[in-house]
């Protein structure tokens, strides 16, 4: 074989070595809004009427009365539509052999390592929206949307559900990555919180943010970032004052995401290029690395990511009661107190991390699981070097009412092994949680601009 053979046979080789990232098939696309909801959910029910056909008029478009927010502007205290249904049945570890195949290791391993710990399973609601405009954005544009640089970028995507009928794992976690928020939020007050394996409750931070989703932006014609947000720490003392801020591209392939952080004490910022992948959040003591902020935060470079198809399991679902009871009641030792927790079984789809060849990185593999009506991270698990389950999470997810939108704010994240777990973006009773708010001055996402707010 001649030498250009050589050479196209070895980038022919190349390319079949990918991971296949197409959009959908003519059928699969005409598909969207009939048999598949405009995102890519299942709209029919399962065949045992244990989750119930999408239906939009059934979905939360506004608020339920009495609602009187904290701020006028919008976010809690919502009124529970659902305080009055009671549970279908408990999960515990007397009868989780029964519903295995519909949880995740995480659930399962509480489940048989603590007598206390139960899943309250309640009757399946699908109360997911979407603005107008998205749905008629991803369908009218579902061919636009291209991974670039091997899955760590993204481009022709805008104000959209990237890739409702996804064909790899990365466009699967695209999809969660840009799930669907304001363009521009505020929450003036929320919480993190730790639980020690001792049973020591202790606060990390209350504090207040601004976000901005360019990607969310109708009027941005090509958005740069699909993150930025200045955290702002009000307690306790020892922190108050603190700041940081976060900028994630949509680029992530050619552009660096990059963090700093305002310190009161020395009165400096701080650029944090170390804040990614596995380094250790220390803010969150020790529990969480950063590639799992949010549910997945920064490049996918270190794992192959395998789409493993759709699932059902029960997964925290409208929890309304989770995020407005009194932290005393919520934080039991370790565990989330199962009183304040409702799981419901909705289908997933089920993404698989597997450690690259030669990467590092603390976990081997790590498991995602996509509600499939939102495209939110509902639960996750991670597994060590030798394979065994290390951490594990879950998202109570729950509708903001004055949007209509289910949102993926509050994280219970466990360390199985040191039995402790913490609490973030967490809505203490009294507090706003997350609202719209007007944009933001085009240099506020500036190292300078986060120096002049700080104090102290």
């Amino acid at each position: 074989m001649n030498t250009p053979h050589r050479l196209l046979a070895a980038i022919l080789l190349a390319l079949n070595a990918l991971p296949v990232m197409a959009g959908p098939t003519p059928a699969e696309a005409a598909e969207l809004g009939k048999s598949l909801t405009e995102v890519g959910a299942i709209r029919a029910g399962n065949a045992e009427g244990t989750i119930p056909a999408y239906d939009p008029a059934k979905v939360i478009t506004k608020p339920v009365e009495p609602y009187a927010p904290v701020n006028p502007a919008g976010g809690f205290p919502y009124t529970d539509p659902f305080a009055a249904d009671k549970p279908l049945f408990s999960i515990t570890a007397a009868n989780m052999d029964k519903y295995a195949s519909k949880l995740n290791e995480g659930t399962k391993h509480l489940l048989k390592t603590h007598a206390g710990y139960r899943v309250d399973v309640y009757p399946t609601r699908r109360t997911a929206s979407l603005p107008k405009f998205v749905l008629e954005n991803t369908v009218k544009n579902v061919n636009s949307p291209k991974l670039v640089g091997d899955g760590d970028g993204i481009e022709g995507a805008h104000a959209q559900v990237p890739f409702p009928v996804p064909h790899a794992g990365k466009e699967a976690m695209w999809n969660a990555i840009l799930r669907y928020k304001q363009p521009y939020e505020r929450a003036d007050s929320y919480a993190a919180w730790f639980m020690d394996g001792s049973g020591n409750r202790s606060l990390i931070y209350r504090a207040a943010v601004d976000y901005e989703h360019q990607y969310w932006d109708p009027s941005i014609k090509n958005p740069e970032y699909f993150l930025r947000l200045v955290n702002y720490i009000t307690a306790p003392a020892a922190r108050t004052g603190a700041r940081d801020m976060r900028v994630s591209p949509l680029r992530l392939d050619i552009k660096e995401q990059n963090a700093w952080s305002y310190t009161q004490g020395q009165r400096r910022v701080r650029l944090a290029p170390e804040f990614k992948y596995d380094t250790v959040n220390a803010q969150e003591s020790g529990v969480k690395v950063y590639d799992e902020i949010a549910g997945f935060d920064g490049k996918m470079d270190r794992f192959d990511f395998k789409l493993l198809g759709k699932r059902e399991m029960y997964i925290p679902y409208n929890a309304y009661k989770a995020q407005q009871s009194a932290m005393e009641t919520v934080l039991t030792p370790n565990f989330v107190n199962p009183d304040v927790m409702r799981f419901e079984l909705h289908r997933v789809w089920v993404v698989q991390a597997d450690l690259k060849p030669g990467a590092r990185h603390i976990y081997s593999r790590k498991v995602f699981y996509l509600d499939e009506d939102s495209w939110n991270f509902a639960l996750y698990d991670s597994f060590d070097q030798a394979g065994k389950l290390y951490r594990s999470s879950v998202w109570p997810l729950y509708v903001a009412q004055e949007t209509g939108v289910l949102r993926q704010d509050a994280q219970v994240f466990y360390d199985h092994v040191k039995g402790a777990y913490s609490l973030s973006g967490w809505v203490e009773p009294g507090m706003t949680g997350w609202h719209s708010r007007g944009a933001l001055p085009p240099n506020y996402f500036s190292p300078e601009a986060l120096a002049a707010s700080g104090w102290r």
